[in-house]
């Protein structure tokens, strides 16, 4: 009888202790929950997203100078087309349109410049073509979205330009105050522009000093674009003929004085050399000069490149590429 009464007690205490062990699981998830929508809202704010006071605000997508750097236009064809996409950051869907008017705010480019100790000009107006300037959320939304397209041929390759676009008027709502303005950029390099390109092929032979076997185009003009404000993308003749690649000329540029030139292949341009079969044995800069500087955009300045390749039949390619800035 002892025993028994001994047993049920034990029971009685076994059921508690599980019962006890249940209650803390469940408010130990509870407190982590909290804790993670406590992150989840402060990561949010990280980011640089203003929810300030929960009030509904519309702000730029990718906007603010923290996004500077993607925000750079790059030009893979004459013609480039990003996406502008302006946001309702509010706790609740809107339940009517909420139009919202973006514009040109070069006001934005000398404090930009000062702040950064740079030099941006504003972008040309025929260089880009904005869709439209009035965007419209609709009900029960939060995006709206447009275009702007850029044109190449219209920029000084040596030149930085800026183009700030900002939202002007959000039909009332509140305006985001480190996302209310995009900064759409292109990098200028003092190197970069119009050139006149020789260059003298030798097939199966890598003696420069003998007359070419191959293929020879003296003066021939054509426009270096820049990679970044203190590297160039040379159109090698053999490389780009066959595979559609460059060779990246680089330097450093101390307030005008160019120094430390150097020649290389990407990563990506060496992955497109491997995947078609061909081999570079020798890439290098055999001689350079610098003439004059920025306020002559360093015209007369030459680069001379020794090339040798292997291409997939095994069988061996030497280029001179002779490059003279104009």
């Amino acid at each position: 009888m002892v025993d028994e009464i001994v047993n049920k007690l034990k029971l009685k205490k076994n059921i508690m202790k599980m019962k006890l062990n249940k209650w803390i699981g469940i408010m130990t998830g509870i407190l982590v929950l909290l804790a993670s929508l406590n992150s989840c809202v402060k990561n949010r704010n990280e980011l640089g997203t203003d929810f300030s006071q929960l009030q509904d605000h519309v702000l730029l997508e990718n906007g603010g100078v923290q996004n500077f750097t993607s925000n750079n236009v790059a030009f893979p064809t004459d013609t480039t087309t990003l996406k502008i996409s302006v946001n309702l950051a509010s706790v609740n869907l809107p339940t009517s349109d909420v139009k919202v008017t973006i514009a040109v705010d070069a006001a934005k480019i000398a404090p930009y410049n000062s702040a950064n100790g740079k030099n941006y000009q504003v972008l040309p107006a025929a260089a880009y073509k904005l869709t439209t300037t009035t965007l419209t959320i609709p009900s029960g939304q939060q995006v709206a979205s447009t275009t702007i397209s850029f044109y190449a041929a219209t920029l000084d390759p040596s030149v930085s330009y800026l183009l700030p676009i900002s939202i002007m008027d959000a039909s009332g709502k509140a305006l985001s105050s480190n996302q209310n303005t995009i900064y759409f950029n292109v990098i200028g390099n003092v190197l970069a522009g119009n050139y006149l390109h020789s260059y003298y092929r030798r097939n199966g032979t890598n003696d420069t000093i003998a007359p070419p076997n191959s293929t020879i185009g003296t003066n021939v003009p054509i426009v270096i674009s820049p990679i970044s404000s203190s590297s160039l993308l040379l159109p090698e003749y053999y490389l780009e003929t066959f595979l559609g690649v460059g060779v990246t000329l680089s330097f450093d540029n101390n307030s005008g004085v160019l120094s430390n030139f150097n020649v290389s292949l990407d990563e990506k341009t060496q992955k497109t050399i491997s995947d078609a079969s061909f081999k570079v044995n020798v890439l290098k800069l055999v001689s350079y000069k610098i003439v004059g500087d920025a306020s002559t955009k360093y015209a007369g300045s030459s680069f001379r490149i020794y090339l040798e390749v292997i291409n997939s039949g095994g069988s061996l390619r030497t280029m001179i590429d002779n490059f003279v800035k104009q």
